[in-house]
């Protein structure tokens, strides 16, 4: 496959690039700052044929097209894009909450993958099965939300959920498949060292769906093993 990761310099970015390339996929990984990104540049350089890392800021709607331009310029298709990049801004209360930190949620976690979808369009629609992989969180879940906190993630992402939705409808008839997926409470650095999940474990549970993925599961909300999560 061909797939295109965004925010891979770390936590999920990070292993979902491991072990697609570890499988043999060609993988375009993508974060805001190549450079400072040493355990990227460690697997690129272990996977030369494989991983290509590649500048973007989904907040950047100029980043997002030279992106892809350079995704472009390296392959005539991808098969699966892998919204991954994302913010949390920890501690908000209802007492705190400002309006740049809100509108900046709602531009990486919501507007931004959708703007890499329209930018990879191109590419997915030469692509095998091609899939958009949006990952959302069990706290966008309007069904399940009961507590105060995470205020700009929640609603970002639950408009992520909405947008998942969009595109599945119109893209339903080029064959393009398109999910949100929660990928569990998971010990990164925006998980926190609590979390029950690894990495890896999330990873591998999320690859195996995304290898079964059908125009059946496309619109519609999952968790990291392939279950339906409440909206």
């Amino acid at each position: 496959m061909r797939v295109l990761v965004t925010g891979a310099s770390r936590g999920l970015g990070l292993e979902w690039v491991r072990q697609l390339a570890a499988r043999g996929d060609v993988v375009f990984a993508t974060c805001r700052r190549p450079q400072e990104a040493d355990a990227l540049n460690a697997l690129a350089a272990q996977h030369p044929n494989n991983v290509k890392v590649l500048a973007m800021d989904v907040a950047n709607d100029d980043s997002i097209a030279a992106a892809l331009q350079a995704v472009a310029a390296q392959t005539d298709a991808l098969d699966v894009l892998i919204n991954n990049a994302g913010i949390l801004h920890e501690g908000e209360r209802i007492t705190n909450l400002h309006s740049e930190g809100l509108m900046q949620a709602f531009r990486v976690n919501a507007v931004g993958p959708m703007m890499v979808a329209q930018r990879a369009l191109p590419l997915l629609r030469r692509g095998e099965r091609p899939v958009i992989f949006n990952t959302s969180t069990m706290l966008a879940s309007l069904t399940l939300k009961s507590g105060s906190g995470y205020c700009s993630y929640s609603a970002s992402k639950a408009a992520l959920n909405m947008f998942t939705r969009t595109l599945a409808a119109g893209l339903r008839g080029e064959g393009i498949i398109v999910v949100a997926v929660h990928p569990g409470w998971v010990r990164t650095d925006m998980g926190g060292p609590g979390a029950p999940l690894t990495p890896p474990q999330s990873v591998r549970g999320m690859m195996a769906f995304l290898d079964k993925l059908t125009m059946s599961h496309s619109g519609r909300f999952w968790t990291w093993e392939g279950k339906e999560h409440p909206w």
